[in-house]
């Protein structure tokens, strides 16, 4: 559908074909269109990895760019990048928590910080890449789940508000990945066959203890405890080494297999068992996002059966969920576990997203003493 008076839209690139597709069908859509991408770190890898935003990915978007003939920005954000998701990436796993820095950058870095500087430049809309559509229901707009539910990344997107949402869009949400590549084929844009980003992009690849370990987080014994009987049963280097539900590298010989169910930053402790012991019964979440006072006020109220997400991979499990001083009580309507402290909680209704929050602390089935 052509505009009949222009509009300008400024493009998060990140170098991946999702976001240059998108930049090509909104300038076919009749946009005045502006590429920009994100310096965010100072990256150290010396070859093509399988994150975005790197050295590599600029150019490959300043190509794309070139290619469909829009201009193109570097914006550098790397201060606002490392005091907002690189230090909270280290101070989450200090206080035994699993960060997920990819919804904190969405929320700060794309949708807060990009967005704002936009519009000061003029921008009438910014638009990305993301795998997700808006729907509008009483009034209000609400992220609703993709047309490719396996490329789905509404789970990452709970955070943004009805207002905000007026003047964001997601050119390839309806679509599916295959028909993307496509699209990117059929113009030859440079980035039409690169591999999906996959890794944390600030980590280049490596595993995530060794970036905290770059980072300034130093080894400390402690002791590996069976979550059942309170018995010691082995030693580990850090609790900050290990993240609940997680069963390799335990270094521990019980005869049967075991999980990390709980994590003890205060005493430097880590509690291992069986995957039952995963089960939990209730769980609490902070730091709320809601898209609106309608879905605030009904949880306050009465609560809301809904469907919740714990993570991204995550199908979602019906969920009883209420506000109670300013923390979401969610109870699950079947038992499920593992549940992580520092991963996202998303709410949904009928694909729409209804907000949520990150995971603080859980309360399991059968808590040890």
């Amino acid at each position: 559908m052509l505009l009949k008076n222009k509009k300008l839209v400024f493009v998060a690139m990140s170098g991946g074909v999702d976001s240059s597709v998108s930049a090509l069908l909104l300038k076919q859509m009749g946009f005045d269109v502006v590429g920009v991408t994100f310096l965010l770190y100072e990256s150290r890898s010396k070859g093509e990895g399988r994150t975005c935003c790197s050295t590599y990915d600029i150019s490959d978007a300043e190509r794309v760019a070139m290619k469909i003939k829009i201009p193109f920005y570097v914006m550098d954000m790397r201060d606002e990048f490392r005091k907002f998701i690189i230090e909270n990436f280290v101070s989450e796993y200090k206080a035994g928590r699993t960060p997920i820095p990819c919804v904190h950058c969405n929320d700060v870095i794309k949708f807060k910080i990009f967005f704002e500087k936009a519009k000061k430049l003029g921008a009438d809309f910014i638009a990305t890449g993301h795998y997700s559509l808006k729907i509008q229901e009483n009034g209000y707009t609400y992220i609703s789940k993709a047309y490719d539910r396996k490329k789905d990344q509404s789970y990452f997107l709970f955070g943004l508000k009805s207002e905000q949402l007026k003047n964001i869009l997601f050119p390839v949400g309806g679509m599916t990945k295959d028909y993307v590549r496509k699209i990117a084929e059929a113009f030859d844009l440079p980035t039409a066959r690169k591999r999906e980003s996959q890794d944390i992009c600030f980590t280049e690849g490596k595993d995530w203890r060794e970036k905290i370990k770059e980072l300034g987080v130093q080894e400390k014994k402690g002791e590996i405890i069976e979550f059942d009987s309170g018995k010691v049963v082995g030693e580990h280097d850090g609790y900050f080494f290990f993240t609940i539900g997680q069963r390799r590298g335990l270094n521990v010989a019980l005869g049967k297999p075991v999980y990390v169910i709980k994590l003890d930053p205060e005493r430097n402790r880590v509690f291992v068992g069986s995957k039952e012991n995963l089960l939990v019964k209730k769980f609490f979440v902070e730091n709320l996002s809601f898209p609106n006072e309608e879905i605030e006020e009904k949880l306050e109220s009465h609560g809301i059966d809904c469907v919740v997400k714990v993570r991204y991979a995550h199908e979602g499990t019906e969920a009883f969920v209420r506000k109670v001083d300013g923390k979401l009580i969610v109870v699950f309507k079947e038992r499920f576990g593992p549940v992580v402290p520092g991963q996202a909680c998303v709410l949904y209704k009928n694909d729409r997203v209804l907000g949520g929050g990150f995971i603080s602390s859980v309360e399991y089935y059968y808590e040890c003493s």
